[in-house]
């Protein structure tokens, strides 16, 4: 595989991690280095991975099928060519390509394999689904995939290491073509199955009937959600929140809340800065918060020269019996140095959906100063928001005229939905790279 050489680094920089490369191997830099591209465009992403037409995949590479047996990526590629698209529950794009995706399969199973990749979660919080912590979970997430979407190709998971994921660049919704001994004959960073269909028959030959989407009667599924209740005021910022890492202490439990952290940009320059902590339910061990009994409270170890204006947090009282909203912070941070590990320690009541049981949970995790690669954006948090059916005063009109293409009326446009002179202009007028066009994003197009 390529070692990426567009990095913009400095000259002694690259020298050195080729020195290390040479004496250490590759496998070494490139996911760290992969990972430190989550922020860009998703097709430099790919680019940057180093993969081309004709290349393969490190032989290193380990994924789980849907059962939990874990295999090398390579023994995939014995018998068949071979389809491999990542996607996940919270991809926009995913859940609106993988029906024609589906289609494709429906066509040429019998001569070529078809997977998914399950990878890390794109939008977190997207239909209530939050980051897992152990394979188990990842899997969990197949299951309800396989079942909400009714797919029929099989799913893969990637290990919770995302070294999968960081070999196809950190891409949301990649999709490629291997012959039988691995090597690449066709990728794209978005899955297509239009591009996919048309490759499929430039390598194996055209099909006798063609399936189409609307055969397959396959579920309507909104691809951007977000199911709380509303009993809590949700936390809202004006600047991006970047992720940061977040270590749970025991993998061998049930943390049923999860815990998103992230901070404001200036706390990577001076420590000082916003700290957003989340609290948020796991909605595939379907519990719900008991608001009867005292409410969610956090404790962080803060070190001495660090400042925390609420080291310790407690939850607002609700007045109905119970919720599935998530119980959110901002706090204040002073002097936090990238090597002072936070420990937190979280107390709260869980019960189970059919309130059969319902318990105390205390659990830790440990924060540290160090953007998560892995995390997901959240959208209005770690990613620019977007506005959905608000139009902007200036060039209304221009706007307007162009969301009369939102075929599904998402408030949304997607490539397919835009005319085709748009097409080779999408990507740059797709300001932060979600694979969709927003109302604020078309009028900025319009301003230039």
């Amino acid at each position: 595989m390529q070692i990426m050489m567009n990095l913009t680094i400095r000259p002694r920089f690259t020298i050195l991690i080729l020195f290390l490369v040479f004496v250490l191997g590759p496998g070494v830099f490139l996911p760290q280095i992969r990972a430190q591209s989550l922020n860009g465009n998703p097709n430099n992403r790919l680019k940057a991975t180093g993969l081309e037409i004709g290349s393969r995949l490190p032989d290193s590479l380990e994924v789980y099928d849907a059962k939990g047996y874990k295999m090398k990526v390579t023994d995939l590629f014995q018998n068949n060519h071979t389809v491999i698209v990542s996607g996940c529950l919270t991809c926009p794009v995913f859940l609106r390509t993988y029906p024609g995706v589906e289609a494709v399969y429906n066509d040429y199973r019998e001569k070529v394999d078809f997977y998914y990749l399950y990878k890390t979660l794109a939008h977190p919080e997207y239909h209530g689904y939050v980051r897992p912590l152990t394979i188990e979970e990842r899997l969990a997430h197949i299951a309800e995939a396989k079942e909400k979407l009714q797919t029929k190709i099989p799913w893969l998971a990637d290990p919770m290491t995302n070294e999968v994921s960081s070999a196809f660049g950190l891409t949301p919704n990649s999709e490629f073509l291997f012959d039988n001994d691995g090597h690449i004959l066709y990728m794209n960073t978005w899955s297509d199955a239009e591009e996919l269909r048309k490759t499929l028959v430039e390598f194996i030959g055209p099909v006798d009937k063609t399936s189409t989407v609307e055969s397959l009667n396959l579920p309507t599924v909104s691809p951007m959600n977000a199911p709380f209740e509303e009993v809590i005021t949700r936390i809202t910022v004006n600047e991006t929140l970047i992720p940061i890492m977040v270590r749970p202490e025991d993998y061998d439990a049930t943390y049923y809340v999860k815990l998103r952290a992230e901070v404001s940009g200036s706390m990577f320059q001076d420590g000082s800065g916003k700290l957003y902590l989340g609290f948020h339910l796991d909605p595939i061990h379907n519990v719900h918060w008991n608001n009867l009994v005292d409410p969610l409270t956090y404790d962080i170890t803060v070190p001495d020269h660090t400042t925390i204006n609420e080291a310790r947090g407690i939850a607002p009282l609700i007045k109905q019996p119970s919720d599935t909203d998530p119980r959110e912070f901002l706090i204040e941070v002073d002097n936090w140095k990238s090597g002072d590990p936070l420990p937190i320690e979280v107390t709260y009541y869980a019960c189970d959906e059919d309130d059969k049981w319902c318990k105390l949970v205390v659990q830790n995790y440990t924060i540290t100063l160090d953007p998560d690669p892995y995390a997901g954006r959240v959208i209005g948090r770690s990613s620019r928001s977007r506005s959905r059916g608000r139009m902007m005063q200036e060039g209304t009109n221009n706007v307007e005229r162009m969301m009369n293409f939102d075929t599904n009326q998402d408030g949304l446009l997607s490539k397919d939905e835009v005319p085709e002179r748009m097409r080779m202009r999408f990507d740059m007028i797709d300001a932060n790279n979600d694979g969709f066009l927003s109302t604020d994003e078309i009028a900025a197009m319009r301003r230039r």
